[in-house]
């Protein structure tokens, strides 16, 4: 039983996420082993069953996720406005980011970079207010862009430089739990194929980490695989479509299948997520056919297995809008569609709906 891997990220290597054999060798090595056992101990070969679950199941299931929104390290069109009494720290990063073409970048990124270390000291210790911090990280942020941009092209980038263009890249809010459903990435640091499942004829021209909706600073994805080594950031497109329009954008987990599902846990009360069975069947036009839609947890559902009762909850509600009523604070309709919306928001899915 077990010991047959999976090749998680296709690099075909002794790598923690990967596997350096074929299937045949795994079963020519068994085979051949026993083989040799028998036969110098002069006893029958035996007929040779193996169990290997993850091997067999890893490949069954994909994990479809929404991506709703992205942050970004630098705004854009929504920049500061800087007038003359500014904090002096953020006059010397305006004057950095002003003579950023005239000299050394890298002497302007460290420069840069020790203007954000001071500032960070100094609201510490209540020397500097929250909008001076705020403009000094923006401006550290605009400098460390164009420092990064600069090497584009170049034969040498260092390496500061590399790991300063992945600290650069954008966070993308994904509508689902890592603690859930990845919950191997969050615990053991194993890796899955990720990448988007539209738009594949479009070249990526984002990088960006993945991060979850619990509040947890855990929930987040930020090591993928790569052909030669492990990605900090996953190439990832626009989210506007090429109208400037908000448009739907799904990433595909892949190789799912290995228990993540069983083992996800209720981390931040985020349920089970909605399953479809799908069935490849030639003779379907389509070439498939859905099986079963299973839905997947409920918010009543979730609370129920930590032991909130329904009725009692709803029970508490009613009470606090009818103290509302009666102390004048709220009118009976507005306390009745309180209580409708309540109660309709229980048995809604635990997870943001669009």
């Amino acid at each position: 039983g077990g010991g047959l891997g999976v090749d998680y990220d296709g690099s075909r290597s002794a790598f923690d996420s990967s596997t350096n054999y074929t299937l045949q060798e795994y079963a020519n090595d068994i085979v051949y082993y026993i083989a040799d056992v028998c036969n110098a101990e002069k006893v029958p070969h035996p007929n040779i069953v193996s169990e290997s679950g993850r091997g067999i199941v890893a490949y069954h299931s994909v994990l479809l996720v929404e991506v709703f929104g992205s942050i970004a390290k630098t705004k854009g069109g929504d920049a500061l406005t800087f007038g003359d009494g500014e904090h002096a720290l953020v006059r010397e990063l305006l004057d950095i980011k002003k003579n950023l073409g005239k000299g050394n970048k890298l002497e302007a990124y460290h420069d840069a970079e020790e203007r954000k270390e001071d500032a960070h000291q100094m609201f510490t210790l209540g020397l500097l207010e929250l909008r001076d911090k705020a403009k000094i990280e923006t401006l550290y942020w605009e400098i460390s862009q164009d420092v990064v941009a600069s090497f584009k092209g170049q034969a040498y980038i260092p390496e500061e430089i590399r790991k300063l263009e992945d600290l650069l890249g954008d966070q993308y809010l994904c509508n689902f739990s890592v603690f859930q459903s990845l919950l191997d990435h969050w615990a053991l640091g194993q890796l899955f194929p990720i990448m988007p499942i539209a738009r594949l004829t479009e070249r990526p021209t984002k990088e960006g980490t993945l991060v979850d909706i619990t509040c947890d600073s855990d929930g987040c994805i930020n090591k993928f695989v790569d052909l030669r080594d492990v990605r900090d950031t996953l190439p990832l497109h626009a989210l506007n479509g090429g109208n400037g329009t908000p448009e739907p954008y799904h990433l595909g987990f892949f190789l799912m299948g290995a228990y993540q599902d069983i083992m996800g846990d209720l981390h931040n009360l985020f349920g089970r997520v909605n399953e479809v069975h799908v069935f490849l069947e030639p003779d379907e036009p389509t070439g498939y056919y859905i099986e079963e839609i299973i839905e997947g947890n409920t918010i009543v559902q979730t609370l129920a297995a930590v032991q909130y009762d329904e009725n009692e909850i709803k029970r508490l509600m009613k009470v606090q809008v009818d103290e509302a009523i009666r102390s004048d604070r709220m009118k009976p309709s507005e306390g009745m569609r309180l209580l409708d919306d309540y109660e309709r928001g229980l048995k809604e899915y635990t997870y943001l709906t669009f």
